[in-house]
């Protein structure tokens, strides 16, 4: 009967096997009922393919729930009856016409599951939560499913397609819940590792992080990209101690650190201009602080572990650099892709009197600068640490530059005028910062004919510190500090 590929015909199919294996041996009777063969049979059935429709010629969208809702009521059934004897390759079919079902489910309503899930992806998520997780290969499985769940919201979507496909944003969410639960559980098993699906899982949390206020559909309840947050940090919390313990190949642990450094930046960054006039940009820059606090916890000073690439280091550190950024800078005073990191760290530009209105979320840039000089810092000396300081001083001394570069031009323009405060505050801000550093030896190489330990990025900055101090002829506290500044400088020389 479903070779005829009717709706309605399909429908009434998988409900009569569902209710048929209902009856088959329930805990109440006395005996089996259901034959090894027959419960096969019923399987082979269900999993020979999830069987197709025709769609009416007249181009009228077809509600395919009913149908799809009975073929999954019908696996839960057989489910019942095969646990016992269940195996990872069985557990892959379920899963993969599952997925399907998912996919091929057509959207009653656009807005139908942003809030809420539809019985179909009700009953797909109880299901896989029913699956037996202690057969080898099936955790693993079975999170690389979810996170392709998680996925499925922020795929865009194929405007080919006269199909109004479900917004699977509820969908997404319970599946970074169950993703977490599922992480957590089998932690220290290194085959969800070694497969790549914490890899997999990781990577679909970072999208809807990294996308943020682009993500166009609001929900009324907590946003996608909180969600994926609080359970990427949940799921980090959880296994960053445990990978150390166990053996792990190379590759697998860089992926993973590949998808912790994309969450990073995620959690740090965000396009304000994109942002919903009902967002409350101020409290997602708390929550985003705080969620970065607890990160920068979990993955210092691991991040400089010499199993993981150098340029994974440098996408962490440009990230701290650009999001440390309150006042937006011209094109011009940051280095070409073509040109070294430091090259343009002496060239004033020509000075402006229009002042840039500072970053929305300028709390959020001080705390990234604030962790570019804390990896900079002196700590024990180990090669993590060098490591990490290695790749932050460069950026730590091109974001010094920019503000002591932007005064240099701007300050005397002004005139009488004094610096705006916004500009002011973070050149001070920078300048207590640089006075008090004391950074790793090995972070940053020696100047030329100077030998110093502590202060090396001071001598960097010198040139710029003088005709800085020529700026500032008006400002005490400023003429103060960058005093200091160059007065650490003397000191390395023995003045």
């Amino acid at each position: 009967m479903l070779a005829f590929r009717i709706l309605e015909i399909n429908t009434a199919v998988f409900k009569a096997l569902q209710q048929i294996l209902s009856r088959g041996n329930t805990k109440e009777a006395m005996k089996p009922n259901l034959t090894r063969a027959s419960i096969d049979m019923a399987w082979g059935l269900w999993s020979d393919s999830l069987p197709s429709v025709k769609i009416d010629a007249s181009g009228k969208r077809v509600d395919n729930q009913d149908f799809l809702v009975s073929y999954v009521a019908a696996l839960r059934e057989i489910y019942r009856l095969v646990e016992k004897d269940l195996d990872a390759d069985r557990v892959k079919r379920m899963l993969t016409l599952l997925r399907e079902a998912i996919k091929q489910a057509n959207a009653s309503t656009y807005s139908a599951d942003i809030e809420y899930l539809t019985p179909l992806q009700s009953q797909v998520l109880e299901l896989l939560k029913m699956i037996r997780t202690d057969i080898v290969g099936v955790p693993a499985t079975l999170i690389s499913q979810v996170a392709e769940f998680v996925a499925l919201a922020f795929v865009p979507e194929d405007n080919t397609s006269d199909i109004q496909r479900p917004t699977y944003v509820a969908l997404s969410k319970a599946s970074m819940v169950f993703s977490e639960k599922l992480i957590l559980s089998h932690s220290s098993e290194p085959d969800i590792y070694t497969s790549g699906s914490v890899s997999s899982s990781l990577a679909a949390l970072a999208n809807p992080i990294v996308m943020k206020y682009s993500f166009s559909i609001i929900s009324k309840s907590i946003s996608p990209w909180r969600q994926a947050t609080m359970s990427a940090l949940a799921i980090l919390g959880a296994i960053l101690p445990i990978m150390p313990t166990i053996t792990l190949n190379d590759e697998a642990v860089r992926s993973i650190w590949t998808s912790i450094v994309s969450i990073a930046i995620g959690i740090t960054s965000a396009d304000c201009d994109v942002a919903a006039e009902k967002v409350d940009i101020k409290d997602d820059q708390e929550f985003d602080i705080k969620s970065f606090l607890t990160l920068r916890g979990l993955i210092t000073p691991a991040l400089g572990s010499h199993v993981i690439p150098d340029r994974t280091r440098r996408a962490y550190t440009e990230s701290l650099f650009h999001m440390s950024i309150i006042h937006p800078a011209q094109p011009s005073e940051l280095p070409q892709s073509s040109q070294e990191l430091l090259a343009t760290l002496y060239q004033i530009r020509k000075g402006r009197t229009i002042d840039p209105t500072p970053s929305a979320r300028a709390k959020m840039s001080y705390v990234c600068f604030d962790e570019l000089v804390s990896l900079v810092a002196l700590h024990d000396g180990s090669l993590p640490r060098i490591k990490l300081a290695q790749a932050a001083a460069p950026y730590l001394i091109l974001r010094s530059g920019l503000i002591l570069r932007a005064y240099i031009a701007d300050q005397p323009l002004r005139g009488r005028m004094p610096q705006p405060l916004s500009q002011r505050k973070e050149l001070l801000y920078i300048l207590k910062n640089l006075v008090s550093l004391q950074c790793e030896s090995e972070a940053i190489p020696d100047t030329p004919g100077v030998e110093s330990e502590a202060k090396k990025h001071l001598h960097r900055l010198y040139p710029l510190l003088v005709k800085a101090m020529s700026a500032a002829a008006r400002d005490q506290e400023v003429l103060e500090w960058i005093g200091k500044a160059l007065e650490e400088v003397g000191k390395e020389f023995g003045l």
